[in-house]
């Protein structure tokens, strides 16, 4: 609780302006219409740094594994916090190119730098990740932005998932935008609106994975180095993993992902309104998937080597659905989602809110304006897993049922500059109750 004062502290003792700048309107996804003939070229970045803290927490693993799987100068293996107590970190640095053509033509390369907090699965991923690279072909129609009546579009390339949240206000995530749908797929898709109020979307993918990671900051270590393991020596724990998609690396998966959604919009101007969208998704589990820095392989091979019990992993299907409300009134933001999950039979929920209200305090627009915005940001997700394992399952934080709570406040310095403080608690219904919290604080330049 000393994290969660210091917290409360720095909310008071700096000069406030911790408000979640509103992403300014991105040119990609043909949503911002180019006169004709015109073209629009536009750079921009962002720069991140942290200081963490984790509080250290060791659960024992029951399964019977040979001696070389202890790792240096552990007792036995265990579940333990990824890199436990207080670091200061250079997590990201990020360089995207968005080009909008005529007729509605637009396209975009995102390369992520370090991206300590997105390595997909192990600290020995890749380095330099190419985060989306996509063109599109007509208007696409954003969460919450005002459509221009019937429209049609279609984007191929790695973009993020349609019902991904659209604005977070946290750096961190919740369980729910973890395990579905935090990293980006390999697709062609496809839709558009009709009228002011409805719009639709399809799409065939590559799918991303199913794998293991924490679903706080930093994902832990399995699998690193070169097999069989003598005795690893990890440059960080396992931590708590639960299963969740993971970044799609190749088109090597070998089974598509077909899916879509559609939704309706209530908007009233520009202070407000409502945005409600349902989606469904299904694709074929692989027998094994590859993934860049674990000799661990994905989809089925992790669901089989975990010791889940044969009557209940049944068959190679994976079905997801769910629902996305996105509100904004005035200042006041909020997004919530609920996704039902079946992989090889082995059924899950998930449901995750968040919301955030931004106080001005001064001139957004004005570059030279100091502390112009505060944003406090609250937001509570859960993920109930409906199936059950043996005590010697070996990634048993993945059967528990979680709850988490993000308590956040980000200030604005100035135009472009930011610093968030949230504070995790995770709430985990182990055998033994385990009780795990988290400080992040982030300063952020963007360009």
């Amino acid at each position: 609780m000393r994290h969660l004062r210091l917290l409360v502290a720095c909310s008071l003792t700096l000069p406030v302006s911790l408000a979640a700048q509103e992403e300014p309107a991105p040119a990609y996804f043909g949503e911002k219409k180019q006169e004709e003939g015109g073209i629009s070229v536009r750079l921009s970045g962002e720069l991140k740094a942290h200081y963490r803290w984790s509080e250290d927490d060791r659960f024992p693993i029951l399964t019977p594994l040979p001696p070389t799987f202890v790792p240096v100068g552990e007792p036995n293996v265990a579940l333990h916090t990824v890199s436990p107590g207080s670091s200061l970190e250079l997590s990201k640095a990020s360089l995207a190119v968005d080009v909008a053509l005529p007729r509605q033509i637009a396209a975009r390369v995102r390369l992520d730098f370090i991206d300590l907090y997105d390595r997909n699965p192990t600290s020995t991923d890749k380095y330099v990740d190419v985060d989306e690279a996509w063109v599109s072909f007509g208007p696409r129609q954003a969460s919450l932005r005002p459509p221009e009546g019937t429209s049609f579009y279609a984007l191929v390339g790695k973009a993020p998932k349609f019902e991904r949240q659209p604005f977070r206000r946290l750096e961190s995530y919740g369980l729910v935008s973890t395990a579905f749908n935090r990293f980006p797929d390999i697709q062609l898709q496809a839709g558009g609106s009709l009228g002011s109020r409805f719009y639709f979307f399809g799409q065939v993918s590559a799918g991303n994975p199913i794998f293991m990671r924490d679903p706080n900051v930093l994902a832990g270590d399995h699998g690193t180095g070169s097999p069989p393991p003598p005795n690893p020596e990890h440059s960080r724990n396992t931590g708590f993993p639960i299963f969740y998609h993971a970044e799609v690396e190749d088109l090597g998966r070998g089974n598509f992902e077909y899916g879509g959604g559609a939704g309706v919009r209530f908007l009233s101007g520009d202070r407000g309104g409502v945005d409600i969208l349902g989606f469904y998704y299904e694709t074929t589990l692989a027998e094994k998937a590859r993934l860049n820095g674990t000799y661990y392989q994905g989809d089925l091979e992790i669901l089989r080597g975990a010791g889940i019990l044969p009557d209940q992993l049944q068959g190679d299907e994976r079905t997801e659905y769910g629902a996305n409300l996105d509100l904004r009134l005035g200042d006041f933001t909020a997004f919530a989602q609920v996704v039902k999950e079946k992989a090889a039979n082995l059924p899950r929920t998930g449901f995750e809110v968040e919301a955030g209200y931004r106080f001005a305090l001064g001139d957004l627009a004005d570059p030279k304006a100091l502390f112009p915005a505060i944003e406090p940001a609250v937001r509570y997700s859960r993920l109930d897993n409906d199936w059950t394992a043996p005590p010697i399952f070996v990634t048993l934080s993945a059967l528990w049922d979680w709850q988490k709570w993000d308590l956040g406040l980000r200030t604005t310095i100035v135009r472009g500059l930011d610093l968030t403080r949230e504070y995790s608690h995770s709430d985990i219904d182990a055998p033994r109750p385990i009780e795990h919290d988290e400080f992040l604080a982030t300063l952020r330049l963007r360009f």
